[in-house]
């Protein structure tokens, strides 16, 4: 991820940190470095850095490149590799380390000649040398051939800090995020910014069209300190997983570093019994001291739990486990996921969005460029091989954590590509039918609409759609009769250039969820209209996401989307003479937003 600290961090040091004990500059530096608090670090060899020129040793010139790195300065970090490259003393990790930073910055010619120029015997890194060599040139294809989908921004969300999507709830989203007004004290030394909490997005609410942010259940989780997140709910929303960084003031040292050692994250859990949350427990079973374990996240069944770990036993740095619930419901032993999803370098941010497929980021495989988006078929410890999600999913960036919401029309991931509103933004793309694609299910259907709520953009056709098969003629009973009349015969309204759906719309749509339900071999296909006012297009891209709204409401509802298909009419077809040109009350442009319904099967 990203990580951005204004130059004045890095020069304005307190001054109590030169005089702590009279250590020297370096000593704090090292020790720093050591704790993996890398903007300290980077301040303190930055410092060394200007003083010494190349009488600083070449070992602290690599410390204050991979401090700068770490934290997102790469114009920096590249700077300081060309730096030690010049050196006749120059590392072979050093041409490693430039290529990567390198791959980060789009610059893939100039990678590809810093990682020929890397010599190892090591195993490993022969391997992920040879990945980010064949990195290099994939990236190149994908980035020139990007598919048909647009990204954009969640505006409403997305802070100056770093926001993450990490899974969904009923009608809405669980992010993590450190640059809202309640997020915690700048007290990370990793990075010098505040410590993430976790927050859910409703997106809809009972009764009208609002959408709103809130602190994820603030009396059991606020009172903990340091990082809190990703956090993954049970399908039925009674059981909480969440990553908490260690807790306490006396953290012993490690392998890693003196002092305060390093606050890795656990996983914990809480269960809700009679509509009261039971208070946070480690997950004991899960967690192994002086290793981390967070993550956490369910297979749609909900008994098999994925996470992360740098625990032993792993195929390199941060890798994918899983465990499988018991029958005393408790959750049995971490397994590996294995060599097919896990690499030497670090695997992170897994989630599920669809049966048998797995969704994590890796900077070991195949990829544009820092963290990118994998997709695998498979389960526990047998996977097919990953499928990188290239542009524009992907970029020379990180991008974690893609999240489809529960029908499957909509997602989110994660970047830090510039552009960006803060450290990490939160993107948001709409189509229906490229996860089906991928799984070999193609439905004729090509539109990508807008993902901007009352902004869509101009990607979508008039009277296209997702199609559903021809009608066959068939004697329907009475009973058949009286529900298609029911079905056909309604309409759900909007406010202006809204997408929204109404309180007495969900009504009518839990009406339609129970005629679907009786009638399984039935076929739905979703027609939406907006107003004649704004332009052509920009009305034909309403309709589609009026057309989402639906098919979202509905799959809640229990309906497989597989059912149900679509057509954005945009202001074709007015119910009465509201055309353009044509002055209209508030009410009867009214009556030409609408979404009506016509059953196939």
């Amino acid at each position: 991820m990203k990580r951005s600290l204004t130059i004045a961090l890095f020069i304005m040091l307190p001054a109590a940190l030169y005089s702590q004990e009279q250590k020297s500059v370096r000593q704090l530096a090292e020790e720093a470095y050591a704790r993996e608090e890398y903007a300290v670090a980077g301040a303190l060899y930055g410092r060394m850095a200007r003083s010494k020129k190349d009488k600083l040793p070449v070992e602290q010139w690599m410390k204050l490149a991979r401090s700068y790195q770490e934290i997102g300065y790469l114009e920096e970090a590249a700077g300081y590799y060309q730096h030690i490259t010049s050196r006749p003393d120059c590392p072979p990790a050093a041409y490693f380390g430039y290529g990567e930073v390198l791959r980060q910055q789009e610059r893939y010619e100039a990678a590809r000649q810093q990682y020929s120029r890397f010599a190892t015997t090591n195993a490993d890194s022969l391997q992920l040398k040879a990945v980010a060599l064949q990195s290099c040139d994939s990236a190149i294809a994908w980035a020139a051939h990007p598919a048909s989908i647009q990204l954009r921004p969640l505006k409403e969300l997305n802070t100056p800090g770093s926001d993450l999507v990490n899974g969904t709830v009923e009608k809405g989203l669980l992010l993590m995020s450190n640059g809202y007004l309640d997020a915690g004290p700048a007290a990370d030394r990793r990075t010098e910014e505040p410590y993430y909490k976790a927050y859910v997005y409703r997106q809809y609410t009972q009764g009208n069209g609002n959408m709103y942010l809130r602190e994820l259940l603030p009396s059991l989780l606020e009172k903990y300190r340091y990082h809190i997140g990703p956090v993954c709910m049970s399908r039925n929303e009674d059981t909480l997983y969440a990553s908490v960084n260690i807790q306490g003031k006396d953290i012993p040292g490690d392998r890693k570093g003196p002092v305060n050692g390093i606050r890795r994250l656990q996983l914990y859990q809480s269960v809700k019994t009679g509509g009261q949350w039971s208070a946070l427990a480690p997950m004991e079973a899960l967690n192994v001291e002086g290793y981390a374990s967070s993550h956490a996240v369910l297979n749609s069944a909900g008994d098999v739990l994925y996470f992360i770990s740098d625990r032993p036993g792993g195929q390199g740095q941060m890798d994918i486990w899983y465990c499988e619930k018991q029958a005393d419901g408790n959750w049995g032993a971490p397994v590996n996921c294995g060599d097919k999803i896990n690499t030497p370098a670090d695997e992170t941010f897994p989630t599920v969005n669809e049966d048998g497929i797995l969704y994590f980021s890796s900077r070991g495989h195949t990829g544009m460029g820092g963290y990118d988006i994998y997709r695998a078929k498979g389960a526990k410890g047998n996977w097919e091989d990953p499928q990188n999600m290239k542009a524009p999913f992907n970029s020379g960036a990180d991008e974690i954590g893609l999240v489809l919401n529960r029908s499957g029309q909509e997602g989110y991931l994660a970047s830090s590509r510039p552009g960006g509103q803060g450290r990490d933004d939160i993107y948001y793309f709409t189509d229906p039918d490229y996860f089906n694609r991928l799984n070999g299910n193609n439905n004729n259907a090509g539109n990508q609409p807008g993902a901007d709520g009352n902004q869509p953009g101009p990607v979508t056709e008039p009277g296209k759609g997702q199609q559903p098969p021809a009608t066959v003629e068939r004697k329907l009973t009475a009973e058949e009769e009286k529900d298609l009349r029911e079905l056909e015969q309604l309409q759900f309204l909007y406010d202006y250039n809204s997408a929204a759906l109404l309180a007495e719309s969900r009504q009518l749509l839990d009406r339609v969820a129970a005629v679907l339900k009786r009638r399984p071999d039935w076929k739905l296909l979703i027609l939406s209209f907006a107003d004649s006012r704004g332009s052509n297009q920009y009305n034909v891209d309403l309709s589609a996401l009026r057309c989402f709204a639906v098919i979202d409401y509905l799959a809640g509802k229990g309906i497989d989307p597989g059912r149900l298909y679509y057509n954005n009419m945009g202001e074709q077809h007015p119910v009465n003479g509201c055309k353009d040109g044509v002055p209209c009350s508030e009410p009867e442009y009214r009556q030409n937003r609408r979404s009506e319904l016509k059953v196939r099967w």
